[in-house]
């Protein structure tokens, strides 16, 4: 059974999930509940729970912080964030923490089913990769990919840890990442490379720290586009290390025909767990490969990747480039994606910074589809995780611009042209129904938009397409037109009429009359009284 952890601070929130989840036929048990980040996470500790239904806004230790942590001790734990339209930057928060999904408060019973199967499917191929690297045997690099593979909180009984091949220099033990500078979508078989790579590194042994240590190398054992190693040594050999890693870096690049950049770190021993830390860190530190730099090598630092990894997201960049998606201009909605990515992946941005602010945008895209009862998956055949897997495959400016430009905004822009305009419409008529039973109300588009979660914006241009006037100028040639039947009747004084379409100021009424008629107000009802039958 998989364990699941439930974090809300709100009780009747915990319990609706609880009761929504089918635990049985899911083969899914409840590790507990918590009503706070601390809570959670010392329960989180202890359980080991598998999957985590997570609040992102919540007292004390809230949900970024909590993932935070959790992505340390936990590594393999699925989260799920829960959260409300109004929170939606805490569940951008989530993104960049790499939550694996999210649901939108209050949650729909299709919608969680659907998010369950997704996280279901990740645990089930996340096993299905560690059976395969148990099942290696005893191929060069084998046991370093099923030490990266075991479970953290140990899968094993006590002694039966993967096994090193004879003559490893178990001594001081360097863990790389090789990952290729720009993305492509052919590429080279990756045992085939790294045997190509074996053979080059045996032939170069002996030029390199006295010829005393020894190496591992595999693909990467989940399923990222990556070599993995592990180079062990008895003594400490001065920056000779260091030489040894650059000449790796070029052996990799030619095996592999492209030019690869290599993230390093020191693991303190070769259990699974040090070595996994030591794998994630050399991978933070390939992460935070400038995109304006090739063919680096990054060693990993001790106080954790650099800053420059988490650059201010350029909100108002986003909102120009949703509301030209939402539009539909396709020239427009091209021009801002362009702005927006251009400040998303400067020169200076890390791959790191540049792959979370585009799994960012991925989620800002979905919810505003979401908000006119669309989705990627519907729109674009992919979910937002799907999206988001595929932009950490690419580490390059090019490859991740053309995902966008040449999928995601052109199914965007076409699903637009074949149902945006019936919508578009549909939703104006909706907004003139409301003005003409609620004339006499203060109404603004813009309270109309949030309540709609449309943008202002895009609402008040669609308007005027649909109807050929402003939201400003329909309600106030609504509100005329109830005057002039009002007036029709001499029962009501001039600042009753006014008062009952919405004007409590008469003198600003009497001007707006007589600009839309031509006529002040006692004219016209000099007028009216003439015409009338005596």
């Amino acid at each position: 059974m998989r364990k699941v952890l439930v974090v809300d601070d709100e009780k009747w929130i915990r319990r609706g999930l609880i009761q929504l989840i089918p635990w049985e036929r899911l083969g899914l048990e409840l590790a507990g509940e918590a009503a706070d980040g601390q809570d959670a996470y010392e329960l989180a500790l202890e359980e080991k729970p598998d999957l985590m239904f997570l609040d992102m806004r919540m007292p004390g230790l809230d949900g970024r912080q909590l993932l935070g942590k959790l992505q340390e001790e936990l590594p393999e734990l699925l989260t799920i964030v829960v959260s409300g339209y109004s929170d939606f930057e805490y569940t951008k928060e989530a993104i960049r923490h790499r939550a694996f999904d999210y649901l939108l408060k209050p949650v729909k019973k299709e919608e969680l089913a659907s998010v369950l199967e997704k996280a279901i499917a990740e645990l089930e191929r996340r096993e299905a990769q560690r059976a395969s690297a148990s099942e290696a045997g005893d191929r060069e690099g084998s046991w370093l990919r099923a030490a990266l593979t075991r479970r953290a909180s140990g899968e094993a009984a006590e002694g039966e840890e993967p096994k090193t091949p004879p003559g490893w220099a178990e001594g001081e033990c360097i863990v790389f990442v090789a990952q290729e500078d720009a993305f492509r979508e052919s590429r080279p078989d990756a045992e085939r490379a790294a045997e190509a790579a074996r053979g080059r590194l045996k032939q170069a042994r002996s030029f390199h720290l006295g010829g005393d240590w020894t190496f591992a190398l595999t693909p990467g054992p989940d399923g990222r586009a990556e070599l993995v190693g592990a180079i062990g040594r008895k003594r400490s050999h001065g920056g000779e290390p260091e030489r040894l890693l650059a000449e790796l870096r070029a052996i990799l690049s030619e095996a592999c025909g492209a030019t690869l950049s290599l993230g390093a770190a020191v693991s303190a021993s070769l259990r699974p767990l040090q070595l996994q830390e030591a794998w994630r860190a050399a991978r933070e530190a390939l992460g935070g490969r400038k995109l304006g730099d090739t063919a680096a090598i990054l060693l990993a630092r001790e106080d954790g990747p650099e800053a420059s990894a988490l650059l201010p997201y350029p909100q108002e960049g986003e909102k120009a480039f949703l509301l030209a998606l939402q539009i539909g201009g396709a020239e427009a909605a091209s021009e801002a994606f362009r702005q927006l990515f251009a400040a998303i992946a400067t020169a200076g941005t890390t791959v790191e910074g540049m792959q979370r602010s585009a799994a960012m945008l991925v989620h800002s895209i979905e919810r505003q589809l979401q908000q006119s009862g669309g989705s990627l998956e519907n729109v674009c055949g992919r979910s937002p995780l799907a999206y988001s897997e595929m932009i950490r495959q690419r580490n390059d400016r090019g490859s991740v611009s053309v995902l966008f430009e040449r999928e995601i905004i052109p199914a965007i822009l076409s699903q637009g042209g074949q149902t945006g305009s019936k919508q578009g419409e549909r939703l104006v008529r909706e907004i003139q129904k409301l003005v003409e039973a609620h004339y006499d109300q203060a109404l603004s588009l813009q309270q109309i938009a949030e309540t709609r979660f449309v943008n202002p914006d895009y609402l008040s241009r669609l308007f005027k397409k649909t109807t050929g006037r402003t939201f400003v100028d329909y309600l106030t040639d609504c509100r005329i037109h109830k005057a002039i039947e009002l007036m029709k009747n001499p029962a009501y004084k001039n600042y009753e009429i006014a008062q009952l379409v919405g004007y409590d100021d008469y003198r600003y009424f009497s001007q707006i009359f007589k600009k839309k008629t031509g006529k002040t107000i006692g004219e016209f009802r000099s007028r009216a009284e003439c015409a009338s039958p005596s």
